[in-house]
C-alpha cells in the first residue's frame, strides 16, 4: 500500500510546551502507513535529535535582513521555490505553530487539506474582537480546511467569533510520552525538599507577558508554609529573581533553570502551580496527571476526557489578594483526584487524527 505523504511545519525544536507537543505527536504516528516531513524556519533544537528517524527534517530559513524590502524578496524568493517544487504535493498539511507567517504559507501550499493548530485560548490575549479577528485573518484562518483546538475553551471562544467556521473545528489535546515521563520522574537530583515546607513546583518559560509567575512568587511571601521550586528559563528571569531578592525570599525561591528532564523535580512536588494570564491547555497539565500530582493553576481548561477543575486541581483568581485566601483554603483540603487511562485516550486521540491525515485533498 502506498504511503500516505503528511508535512508538519514548525519554528524550531528547542524546548517548550508546543514542540514538545509536536515531538510527541511525531512519535506517534504510525510510519508503516505515513512519510512524514517535518520543516522549521531554523532547524535547531534540544528535541531535534528526538524525533523519530523516519521523519525527513528540513529548513526553510526566514529572513531577518534589516532592510524591509530586501527581506520581503527574499522570504518571496524562497516560497515561490517551495510553492515550485511542493505545491499540493502532500495528502496532509499542518501549520504547527499558530502564530507563524511563514509556517501558515507554506503548509496552505503544500496540501488542499491543511490544518492549522491553535495552542491558546487567544481571547485572553485579546480581548478586543477586532483585534482577534486581525490575528486569525492574517493567517488566513478561512483557507484552511481544519483547525485543531487544544482544549472546548480555545474552540469555543474561537466560534463566538467565527461561528460559520464550526464544521472546520476539531479539539483534540496534546500527545506526551507516558512510559517516558514515568520512567525519567526517577532520575535522582540533589535538590532536595524542606520538610516543614509545602513544595509548590512551576515548569515553563519564564516569559511575564504570559505566565505572570510574580503571583506564585507572591504566594510565597504571604504563606510562610509554601517553598517554590522554578525549572524553567526565559526572557524575565531577572525580572523575577530581583522579585524574590527584594521580598528576601532566597530560602524559599529556587531557579533551578532550564532542565532536559523536568520530572524529578515535579515527583517532589506538593503541587504543581501555573499562574499564566492565558494558556491553550498546557503540557505540564497531561504531566502532572501522569506524576499523580495536583494542580493549583489560573488557567481551567478541558478536554473530551480531562477536566481540571472537576478532577485534577483546582482554579484559582488571577487577582493576588483573592489567590491568597483561595491558596491557603486548598492547603487545608486534599481533593481526590480522578483515575484516567491516558494510553488509551492518545490511541483513541490518534485514531481521529488519522482519519484527518486520510481525507482526500
Amino acid at each position: 500500500m502506498k504511503k500516505r505523504k503528511l508535512l508538519f511545519t514548525a519554528v524550531n525544536l528547542e524546548v517548550g510546551g508546543i514542540e514538545t507537543s509536536l515531538l510527541n505527536l511525531l512519535n506517534n504516528i504510525n510510519y508503516d502507513k505515513y512519510e512524514v516531513d517535518l520543516i522549521l524556519e531554523e532547524k535547531k533544537g534540544v528535541l531535534l535529535d528526538k524525533v523519530n528517524t523516519k521523519v525527513n527534517i528540513k529548513e526553510i530559513k526566514v529572513s531577518q535582513n534589516k532592510i524591509v524590502l530586501i527581506r520581503k524578496i527574499i522570504n518571496c524568493c524562497r516560497k515561490l521555490f517551495f510553492y515550485l517544487f511542493n505545491h499540493n504535493k502532500y495528502d496532509f498539511s499542518c501549520c504547527y505553530a499558530t502564530y507563524s507567517y511563514s509556517c501558515n504559507v507554506l503548509t496552505r501550499i503544500a496540501s488542499r487539506n491543511s490544518t492549522l493548530y491553535v495552542h491558546s485560548n487567544y481571547r485572553d490575549l485579546y480581548h478586543k474582537e477586532q483585534e482577534f479577528k486581525d490575528f486569525f485573518d492574517k493567517r488566513n484562518i478561512r483557507l484552511f480546511k481544519k483547525i485543531i483546538f487544544v482544549s472546548n475553551e480555545s474552540r469555543t471562544s474561537f466560534l463566538e467569533i467565527y461561528p460559520d467556521l464550526q464544521f472546520k473545528t476539531e479539539v483534540l489535546n496534546n500527545f506526551i510520552d507516558i512510559d517516558l515521563i514515568q520512567e525519567k520522574s526517577h532520575e535522582q537530583i540533589l535538590i532536595k525538599k524542606k520538610k516543614d515546607k509545602i513544595l509548590f513546583v512551576f515548569v515553563g518559560r519564564l516569559d511575564d507577558s504570559s505566565k505572570k509567575l510574580g503571583r506564585a512568587i507572591n504566594l510565597v511571601d504571604k504563606i510562610e508554609e509554601i517553598e517554590l521550586w522554578i525549572v524553567g528559563d526565559g526572557v524575565d528571569k531577572k525580572l523575577y529573581e530581583h522579585m524574590v531578592q527584594e521580598k528576601n525570599l532566597q530560602e524559599r525561591v529556587m531557579f533551578l533553570g532550564r532542565q532536559s528532564n523536568p520530572y524529578p523535580y515535579m515527583m517532589k512536588a506538593d503541587y504543581i502551580i501555573l499562574t499564566s494570564d492565558y494558556e491553550g491547555f498546557p503540557v505540564t497539565y497531561l504531566e502532572a496527571i501522569v506524576l499523580n500530582k495536583t494542580i493549583i493553576t489560573t488557567i481551567n481548561v478541558s478536554d473530551e476526557a480531562i477536566n481540571i477543575k472537576k478532577d485534577f486541581g483546582y482554579i484559582i483568581s488571577k487577582d493576588e489578594d483573592n489567590m491568597v485566601d483561595e491558596v491557603l483554603d486548598i492547603l487545608k483540603n486534599k481533593k481526590v483526584k480522578k483515575d484516567i487511562d491516558l494510553k488509551r485516550i492518545q490511541k483513541e486521540r490518534m485514531i481521529r487524527l488519522e482519519k484527518i491525515f486520510d481525507e482526500e485533498k
